[in-house]
């Protein structure tokens, strides 16, 4: 709940008493020809139920009245009062909460920030989680916010394209930023402004459109996705191709952990710098080499048997999940992922 809309409540609750009271009071002064001290003080005795003597005897009428006042106006008082309460431990809860929180956040290192909690925002979110990696959600929206206490995850309640919310969520010392906002624009301050506070940052945006990307590339992000391109390419292929399609999607494999799409990095101290495919054959017979990407961005798909592992190289492969992480560590391979995934923390 919102500062603001819980001081909202206490404010219109306070209102609702003096009104009540008002009400008692008026009803004391025109029916005894009470004082106006001594209407609203016989009316703030009998909501209180106090209990001490009448200022002046009541007539019929007055009696009448207080056993109305009694009836409604103490119940609906007592209600209201109750209610002024519990918002104003709401409020102190809240606050000390998020103020904890926020401290926690800011002795964060190497994590992940993630830019808006809508519905790719909590695919994202519950792929990190469930692989144990470090991250924070800036999120503005008052129901995305109780969706996110709810889940539990670490979050930045505010604007993500606010300078003081990212340095908030300790955008100077993330390893990744996140950013799946609906908006092009504030996805291309979040990037410049990330850009600018930690050089050294990877930042993945989305984007709607292709005139936005080129703009978000240009403002300092290192990868923009066209969610809207992505999805449209999938069911065309799903209509052309459709059973590649479900095998590239490799969902129903993933659920199950078993296979796995990876890259392996190979680097100077590396053991196959140097070597073909042909000679480390047999150990990676398991796994199925679907290309080598290059230093220079090209790509060498379906490499054959006399390909020779140069530094720099990145192989794409798929296989089940225990073979790559055997071929990671049998030849000293590097996973181009920024964090490692909990299987291979496991292993």
């Amino acid at each position: 709940m919102k500062k603001d809309t819980v001081l909202f409540k206490i404010l219109g609750t306070i209102l609702f008493i003096l009104f009540i009271v008002f009400l008692g009071s008026l009803g004391y002064y025109l029916i005894e020809d009470y004082t106006v001290l001594d209407a609203v003080y016989m009316t703030v005795i009998t909501l209180t139920t106090t209990g001490f003597g009448e200022v002046i005897p009541l007539s019929m009428r007055g009696k009448i009245f207080t056993m109305f006042l009694l009836l409604i106006g103490m119940g609906i008082v007592t209600f209201s009062i109750s209610s002024l309460i519990t918002y104003i431990f709401s409020i102190d809860f809240t606050m000390r909460r998020r103020e904890k929180m926020e401290k926690k956040i800011s002795d964060f290192e190497n994590h992940t920030i993630v830019c808006g909690y809508g519905r790719m925002g909590e695919v994202i979110c519950k792929k990190l989680s469930s692989e144990g990696v470090p991250f924070v959600v800036i999120e503005k929206r008052e129901d995305l916010i109780r969706m996110l206490e709810k889940a539990q995850y670490n979050f930045i309640e505010g604007d993500a394209s606010n300078d003081e919310t990212l340095l908030k969520a300790s955008i100077k010392k993330a390893k990744v930023l996140v950013s799946v906002i609906d908006s092009d624009s504030d996805g291309l301050y979040v990037t410049l402004a990330a850009r600018s506070y930690n050089p050294k940052l990877h930042i993945i945006a989305r984007a709607n459109e292709q005139n936005a990307k080129k703009r978000i590339l240009r403002a300092g992000a290192n990868k923009v996705v066209l969610p809207f391109v992505m999805s449209g390419l999938r069911v065309a292929e799903s209509v052309i191709n459709p059973a590649v399609e479900e095998f590239l999607s490799l969902e129903e494999f993933q659920n199950e952990g078993s296979v796995h799409l990876g890259d392996l990095h190979i680097t100077p101290e590396s053991d196959i710098v140097g070597k073909s495919i042909g000679e480390i054959g047999p150990f990676i017979e398991k796994l199925i080499i679907v290309g080598v990407r290059k230093q220079d961005k090209s790509f060498v798909f379906s490499p054959r048997g006399k390909y020779l592992f140069e530094n720099g190289d990145c192989i794409i492969a798929m296989g089940e999940q225990d073979d790559y992480i055997e071929m990671k560590k049998r030849y000293n391979l590097s996973s181009h992922g920024f964090y490692e995934t909990k299987a291979e923390r496991q292993a």
